[in-house]
């Protein structure tokens, strides 16, 4: 039997990672831009009422959906507090209001919302909490009737050339490890119907690994799996991940970094 629950440390450790990140996100978030744009594109038909933005960091999805006329009001939910007060300090729409809580905890951050959101989106940000259907179960408890949930997630192909390269030096895990396509559908099916999962492969370009791993850190992506080896990031090894990874080059010249990207649509369970 496969868990459902990946292996990230505690949420506050995950919370203080991005509430230093919150300033300087923006800037490096060119992966987040282009996945949050697809999420809103694909999800169309779908933003109307009272909507739920899970892990809505910078505020950046949360404020484009408040924009829209069918929307009423927009909840920007995330855990990091630097993240919640840059987005109140940058965003401004009548429709947004913000509230720090944990995703894998909807119902004590937002009490009182049984049944209330109309859409629950989330873009990027599920694949950091450590119990999915705690999260899928919170999410479909504030869902309308006729609510849905969509939402764009990572999968454990995502730097799959970085694990490799790390590979060449030890066995330890270095790199951020996401759940299975198989476990999330498990999850999901648990408390949503009419469940979909488009899988997409996004490759963007570096010129150094220096960049890659610097960007990460800025984002507050760098590895927060609870196996992460400690204590062994030398220079030595570090040399030796960057020399493997340099031979990924393209004939441009430049480096392959591979994230595999969950696109979700579900339909709120009627519970009889």
């Amino acid at each position: 039997m496969i868990s459902n629950t990946n292996f990230l440390p505690d949420v506050q450790d995950v919370a203080h990672s991005f509430s230093q990140a919150a300033k300087n996100y923006d800037q490096v978030a060119g992966l987040q831009r282009l996945v949050a744009d697809q999420l809103i594109t694909k999800g169309a038909g779908l933003h109307q009422g009272r909507v739920l933005d899970i892990g809505s960091g910078t505020g950046y999805v949360s404020a484009k959906l408040a924009n829209l006329e069918a929307v009423t009001k927009v909840t920007g939910l995330d855990i990091a507090q630097g993240m919640i007060d840059y987005a109140q300090s940058c965003h401004h729409n009548s429709k947004l209001n913000w509230q720090l809580g944990d995703a894998q905890q909807i119902p004590l951050a937002l009490p009182g919302h049984a049944r209330t959101y109309d859409l629950v989106t989330s873009s990027l940000a599920i694949q950091w909490c450590k119990n999915l259907d705690a999260v899928f179960s919170g999410v479909a408890h504030c869902l309308t009737e006729d609510g849905f949930f969509h939402c764009a997630t990572l999968g454990p192909q995502t730097l799959h050339q970085l694990k490799w390269a790390w590979g060449q030096v030890d066995n330890y895990q270095h790199v951020n490890e996401f759940v299975p396509l198989e476990v999330l559908r498990k999850a999901l099916k648990n408390h949503f119907v009419e469940v979909s999962v488009e899988c997409r492969l996004i490759e963007l370009k570096y010129k150094s690994v220096q960049q890659l791993t610097k960007d990460l850190k800025q984002l507050g992506a760098s590895n927060h799996n609870a196996y992460a080896a400690q204590g062994l990031m030398g220079v030595g090894r570090l040399r030796k991940m960057v020399q493997a990874y340099e031979s990924l080059r393209d004939e441009k010249g430049q480096l392959p970094v591979t994230y595999e990207v969950y696109y979700i649509k579900a339909k709120t369970k009627v519970v009889v």
